[in-house]
Formats: C-alpha cells, structure tokens, sequence
C-alpha cells in the first residue's frame, strides 16, 4: 500500500485551518505550519488591557459560511455563535441617529426620515436577496477553467448552469446593469435619505480602496452581504469568546482529524525540485518534504518571496508583483470605564443626550452622515492622507458577550476606513506620528456622538495597516490579501486564469483570502482549495498553469 500523501499548510489562520481540516478528514497527512506562537493569524481575540479582550481584526463572523459550520462539526469543538443583537445605529450631526434593526420595526424607523424609502428598502433588499442567491454557487465552489471546447467536467456545466439560472430568475437584464455599477449611483436612484444611503454603503468599502462613485462598489456591497447573510443591515454575528473561538474551535476540529500543528515555526522558502512544490525550509535550516504545499499566505508574499528567485517565468513573476493588495484601513480598540452614551436628541432638543439601549448597542455603529462622508474620506486615501473625518464602522463586542470586559466596563472596536498604508503623518512623527494622528480623529468623532468618552479610556491600541503587516504577515496591510476590485475578482482572482487555487508551480495551491472568493472572513477560499487539491489526489492530470499575461481566458 503506497503512503498517504503528505500537505504542508503554511499558515495556521483560518483559511489555512480548514483546508487542513478537510484535508485530514480525507485521509491525508497534513501539518500545518504557523510562525506565530498561536493559530489563527488576524481572527484572533487578544487581550486589550488588564480583563478586556478584543477582536484582534474582524469583530464579526456573519461571512462564516454555515456550511462549514456543520461540516467541520465546529460546534462539538465548542464554538457557540450567540444571538444577534441590534441592526445598525447610524449616528448624525446634532446627536441624531438612525437605528435600523433587522428584525425590529424597520418600516417605522425608515419612515421617519423617508416613508418612500421603507418600501425602497423591502425592495432593495429583495433585489440583493436575489442577486446574492443567484452568485452563491459561484462563491462557494472552485470555478471551472473557462475553455472554448466543451466544459470538461460535469461539475462544471452544472455550476454555470445553476448560476446563469440564478441570474435569469433574479432579472437577467437589471442584474447585468447592476453589478458594475457604483454604489452612489445605486443608492441614488432608489432612497431619499442620506442617512439610509449611507448606512447600506459603509460594509461595501471595508479595507477596500474605493469609495461610493467607485465602479464595482456595488458588487462588493453582494461580496459583502453574500446570501448567507440575512440582511444588508444584519448585526455582526458574536462567538462566545469573540472571533479567536472559531479558530480554536478549527484548530480542535483539525487536531482530531489528525492534521498536526505547529506554532513557532516560520517558513523561509517552498521547496521546489524538478519543477514542482515537494516541501518547505524552515527559518532554522530544516527541511520539511510533502506531495504537496497549500500556502494561506497572500500570493505575493507566497510566490515571490517564498519561492527562490528564478522559480517562475519572469513575465509571470511580474504579473504576481502587479497584484494589487493595499492596507485602506486602520483598526481602533478601547478599553471604557463605562458603555458608550451615543445619545440622540429629542425633537425639541429639550433633553438632548438620551442613552440609546444596550440593544441598539449590540449591532453595528456607523459613524458617517452620507455619501460623500465616505467619499471624502477615501479622497484622502488616494493621496496618502489620513481623513480628518474617517469612516467608522464600531463594534461593542462586550455588549453580546460580557465575558469580554468587566462588569460596567466595554470594549470598543472601531474599524477606521480609508487610513491608507503609507500614509504620513500631518506634523511628521513617522509610524508613531500616524497612529497618534488615527486615535486623536476617532476619538473626536466619539466625542461629537457621546461627550465626555475620551475619558473614559482606560487603554487604547491603533493598528495602522503597517502595523497589521508586522503583526500578521499581511502584505502592505491588506485583510483582504487582493484589493476586491472588479479586476480582480472569480476568474481573476489573483490573476487571470488563476481561479482553480493551483499555481504554475505543480503540487503549489494557493488558499487564502486573496484567492477566490475571499470576502472576509467566509472560510471558502480554504475550502475551495481542499477540494482542489483532493480532486487532483484523486484524479492526478497533467499540470496547466494559468494564462500567460495578456493572454484570453481558454
């Protein structure tokens, strides 16, 4: 009996986790190797301060698929979602809000500043649900090489069946129309409220280098708010724990299926012999040899900086640099003597300063009046600035789950759109300069909302893009790993071609979130690279690289 194949897992975040973890569950041997000292890379829950802990990036794991929830068992494993709580609370000038609670009466919140805009919204909505149902296939699957001939494998045709069926049902021609087109123009044609139109945009440009007049800002608002979201307004989705519980829960699911991890263990070079990937070199010299290496690393750091020089074709290796991948966003995180009083005046402004409830609390603050807030913001971006009024989207992880702060006491986490990687500080000051500049604009934006919550900080911790690729290994900052522009997205997603999660390199797959799909945290694009790699155990068929630059799809 031959041996069963051997992976090397470079990277232990949580593309890298569940790639391992199905790979073991296949029968394979695999090891995962992580150069941090713990898994899961920037889905981590860090300790802030002395009994407050806090996301290390992403707050909220509503992108999770929930097909890998079930099929990984995660819950035996101890992860616990919690129930949702809140919507979204859009805070105003003069202490004015919007609250938009998913499952609460929308209608009449909506109505109050639009009665137009409630129907608009059902409808809007309908319209996403439809659109999003109809791209799932392609979001959750390897995509199939596009070729002239007939499609190789009846999987494929299947799949470009199911989603060209999805599109004619959600309206072929609006569908068309609409996935290009940028969100201002989107939002404009539909609702009356500012307020409203800037609520539904903010997700869209997370990390993104775009802004609302972008082209494709509304694809990324579906890339965003995929089907198994419930809602374009849907409350960020909790673990127990916060988000560091569903990697130690992957990391449980991948120990007992038999995959081994080690931490501590930085990887130096892929090791490539007779053409193809058979192992990696460790920083200390050792060499570790497999079938097979599957890097959650960003593409360029894997295929430029982990293969020795020379391994591609030069043109190739060009393409690779020209990928786009630029850190748009800097992440705040307090620690509060107290929960925020983001207050809302009544009409006649008698008592102006009203606590909003806990529940309203439990969702998703947006900090951003209307479109051009957002606009602006990404104006500055362009050019290397840090906004002076940056678009927040704030998260109280320790109102869904009090274990994360101590009685009375709140973290707050502040997503801080539009802080580019390599942006100078106004009065110079370097790195240090740029994040005292960050926490001093967030922090007067709060002020504006609730009076008095600067003192209330007990510790804070702002990690500009340059610190999240010191942190985690993320190239130039980027959590997306590849810039989510329409240029690089399904088939082009690193690069034209490259789709499938191999590489010109045979026995190296890629897995991370900058191939397809990535969008957030969803744990597909580890999936999708699993299943790729089994296929091609399974049935081993001759190496085909991706195009060469330049060249057309088939």
């Amino acid at each position: 009996m031959s041996p069963r194949p051997r992976v090397v897992v470079v990277g232990g975040g949580l593309n890298g986790l569940v790639a391992a973890t199905l790979l073991a569950r296949a029968g394979l041997e695999v090891l995962v190797l992580e150069r941090a000292e713990r898994v899961g890379g920037s889905l981590a829950t860090d300790e802030l301060h002395p009994g407050f802990r806090a996301p290390a990036t992403f707050a909220g794991l509503e992108c999770f698929h929930p097909g890998l929830l079930a099929e990984l068992a995660l819950e035996r494993h101890g992860l616990r979602f919690l129930p949702p709580r809140g919507g979204t609370l859009q805070l105003l000038p003069e202490r004015q809000s919007l609250r938009l609670d998913a499952d609460g009466d929308l209608d009449g919140a909506v109505s109050r500043h639009s009665v137009r805009d409630a129907a608009a919204l059902r409808s809007f909505e309908e319209e996403r649900r439809r659109l999003a149902a109809a791209l799932e296939p392609l979001l959750t699957a390897p995509l199939p090489r596009w070729s002239p001939r007939v499609a190789e494998r009846a999987s494929d045709l299947l799949l470009a069946g199911r989603t060209w069926r999805g599109l004619q049902s959600a309206g072929l021609a609006s569908a068309l129309r609409l996935l290009p087109m940028n969100l201002r123009d989107v939002l404009d044609e539909r609702f009356e409220s500012a307020a409203l139109r800037a609520a539904i945009a903010g997700p869209a440009l997370a990390a993104a280098w775009m802004g609302p007049r972008s082209a494709g800002s509304m694809w990324n608002l579906l890339w965003q708010r995929p089907a198994w979201v419930p809602h374009l307004l849907a409350p960020p989705l909790a673990a127990a724990g916060g988000p560091g519980a569903l990697v130690e829960a992957l990391a449980a699911a991948a120990r007992a299926a038999g995959a081994v991890l080690r931490t501590g263990t930085p990887v130096e070079r892929i090791l490539v012999r007779r053409g193809a990937a058979r192992g990696v070199i460790l920083e200390k010299g050792d060499e570790i040899v497999a079938d097979r290496v599957v890097s959650a690393l960003d593409p360029r750091r894997t295929l430029l900086d982990l293969l020795e020089p020379g391994t591609l074709d030069a043109e190739v290796a060009a393409e690779i640099a020209a990928i786009r991948g630029r850190g748009n966003a800097a992440i705040v995180r307090l620690a509060l003597d107290r929960l925020p009083r983001f207050g809302v005046a009544t009409p006649g402004g008698a008592t102006a300063g009203v606590a909003v409830t806990d529940g309203a609390l439990g969702g998703r603050v947006q900090v951003a009046a209307e479109l051009d807030d957002l606009e602006r913001a990404y104006d500055a971006s362009k050019y290397g600035r840090v906004p002076e009024r940056p678009y927040l989207e704030v998260v109280l992880p320790s109102v869904a789950d009090p274990s994360l702060a101590p009685p009375g006491a709140a973290v707050l986490h502040a997503w801080v759109q539009a802080v580019p990687y390599g942006a100078a500080a106004p009065a110079g000051g370097g790195a240090e300069g740029v994040r005292s500049t960050v926490e001093r604009r967030v922090l007067a934006l709060l002020e504006e909302h609730d009076p008095g919550i600067a003192s209330s900080v007990l510790h804070a911790d702002v990690a500009t893009p340059e610190d999240l690729e010191r942190r985690f290994g993320i190239g130039q900052g980027c959590l997306h790993h590849v810039e989510p522009a329409l240029d690089q997205q399904l088939w082009l997603r690193p690069l034209l071609g490259w789709q499938s999660h191999s590489t010109p390199i045979p026995g190296l797959y890629l897995a991370g979130p900058g191939t397809h799909p990535g969008g957030g945290p969803t744990g597909l694009p580890g999936r999708c690279a699993a299943r790729r790699v089994l296929a091609e155990v399974e049935r081993p068929t001759p190496h085909r690289p991706g195009p060469r630059p330049g060249s057309s799809l088939g």
